[in-house]
């Protein structure tokens, strides 16, 4: 998926589901592999549904949006559905195993394929299924708990992979 891809289907889903909600919320949290994940999420009127949009970024970084259902009377517990980032994994094709007769290119070599190795980090988008739990409710304010585990491919290496990770974040 590409940036203007996701963004397009960000603004359609956004516009399709106005119509249907009541409130306009925001939650800021971090997690792993994401560090920071800024989102917007709108209620449904009967308040067990929200649908979301975020920004996840870390040593990569990606969209997401999705819908999730309470359970329950109290709609602490919720299971999801989203499309777009799930987690971040190493991509392993960085470095070319190239041996040199001169000392210094091959620390060289060595050198600049550990740095490749650090920030070679690619997002897997695809599809995905989420369980939080709130601890005030779903569309209340309050500390969210979100683990999110889905199938897609990588970014930039196209593999197929299952992926994954977790947020904790504050509703506002």
């Amino acid at each position: 998926m590409n940036f203007k891809n996701v963004l397009s289907a960000s603004l359609l889903f956004i516009i399709v589901i106005s119509n249907k909600a009541t409130a306009v919320d925001f939650t800021l949290g971090g997690g792993i592999p994401f560090l920071v994940v800024p989102e917007v999420s709108l209620a449904s009127e009967d308040e067990k549904q929200r649908w979301f949009i975020n920004y996840k970024m870390g040593l990569d970084d990606g969209f997401s949006f999705g819908v999730e259902h309470g359970l329950g009377l109290d709609n602490k517990h919720a299971v999801g559905v989203l499309v777009g980032a799930l987690g971040v994994k190493n991509n392993d094709d960085v470095c070319k195993d190239e041996k040199s007769d001169d000392i210094a290119e091959n620390l060289g070599n060595a050198i600049s394929c550990g740095l490749l190795i650090i920030f070679s980090e690619e997002t897997t988008n695809g599809l995905g299924l989420s369980y939080s739990y709130n601890f005030n409710g779903l569309n209340q304010s309050g500390m969210r708990l979100r683990f999110e585990l889905g199938y897609g491919e990588g970014s930039t290496s196209h593999e197929k992979r299952i992926d994954g990770g977790f947020v904790i974040s504050y509703q506002f």
